[in-house]
C-alpha cells in the first residue's frame, strides 16, 4: 500500500483525524435540548476530516501510476503563508473578521493557486468567510471583531 508515496500524508491525516473523532466524542453529546453543544463544531471538524481523508485516498488508490518526476525549483510560498498568517493576526482586530478574514482566505487561495480569475478568487473568499460568519455569530452565538467596535 505504501509503496505509492502519494498515499502517506492523507493515510497519516486519515489516522490523526480517526483520533481527533474519538476525542472529541468523549466532549459529550453534540446537540442538547437548548441547541448545540460545544462539542458539536469539534465533532463535525472530526467528521469532515475523516471523510476529506477517505476522499484522497480513493483518488490515489483510482489514480494511474505515474513515475516519479523532478519537483519544480522550490518557491517561497511557505514564507507568504507565514507572512499572511502574521498581518492577519495583526489586521484582525482592528480591521475586524469580515475584511481581514477575506483579505486572508483570498491571499490563501493565490499563494496555492494562481492569480488567474482574481474576481472568481475573490467571490470564494466571501462565500468562505461569509460560512463561517454565520457558523460563529449566528450558530455558535460567538461576537466576531468588526472595525467599528
Amino acid at each position: 500500500m505504501f509503496s505509492n508515496r502519494q498515499l502517506i500524508f492523507p493515510t497519516a491525516m486519515l489516522a490523526l483525524s480517526v483520533g481527533y473523532l474519538v476525542s472529541a466524542l468523549s466532549l459529550g453529546t453534540p446537540i442538547a435540548e437548548s441547541g448545540l453543544t460545544p462539542s458539536f463544531f469539534p465533532m463535525l471538524v472530526g467528521a469532515a476530516a475523516i471523510l476529506f481523508s477517505s476522499l484522497l485516498i480513493l483518488q490515489q488508490l483510482r489514480a494511474p501510476e505515474a513515475p516519479d518526476r523532478p519537483r519544480d525549483a522550490p518557491g517561497h510560498a511557505h514564507l507568504w503563508i507565514v507572512l499572511a498568517i502574521f498581518l492577519y493576526i495583526l489586521a484582525f482586530r482592528t480591521l475586524g473578521y469580515l475584511v481581514s478574514s477575506t483579505a486572508f482566505v483570498f491571499a490563501l487561495i493565490v499563494l496555492f493557486s494562481s492569480f488567474e480569475k482574481p474576481a472568481q478568487k475573490a467571490l470564494i473568499a466571501l462565500v468562505v468567510v461569509g460560512l463561517g460568519y454565520v457558523m460563529f455569530q449566528h450558530l455558535f452565538g460567538v461576537r466576531l471583531p468588526t472595525p467599528w467596535g
